[in-house]
């Protein structure tokens, strides 16, 4: 799918300004991408393809053909960074998205049976009931 929005860009990546490109690239089809990465179990096959889709937006960008011989680290010199950045914002995402599991604890409510809270509530309207 993300490949299909970067063909269908095509005018764009016709023009002059790196800086403006990369900038579309990062808002519009890394996100494409990664939708539902959370998710994701990630082995090596995939880190290398998330990587290899990366450097290949990056390459199209630059206009640079697949037979140039044209290093990865010369690519992302001259993009602007030093390392290719789609993996790392994936595995930030996939902790983000952990960390708010683990806060929620979603499973263990659904699992346990009763809402704690919903049980604190009760005993509270018993107990005002009772008084008055």
């Amino acid at each position: 799918m993300a490949t299909a929005k970067l063909q269908k860009m095509e005018k764009i990546w016709k023009g002059q300004d790196v800086h403006t490109k990369v900038r579309i690239l990062k808002s519009i089809i890394f996100p494409t991408a990664t939708y539902g990465c959370e998710a994701w179990t990630i082995n090596k096959t995939d880190s290398k393809r998330i990587t290899a889709f990366e450097l290949k937006c990056y390459r199209k960008i630059l206009r640079i053909s697949r037979t140039e011989k044209i290093r990865n680290e010369e690519v992302l010199i001259k993009i602007g960074t030093k390392t290719p950045i789609l993996l790392q914002s994936i595995k930030k995402l996939k902790l983000t998205y952990f960390g708010h599991i683990k806060r929620h604890q979603t499973l263990e409510k659904h699992i346990g049976g009763k809402d704690e809270r919903e049980e604190r509530k009760r005993q509270t309207c018993k107990e005002m009931g009772e008084r008055h």
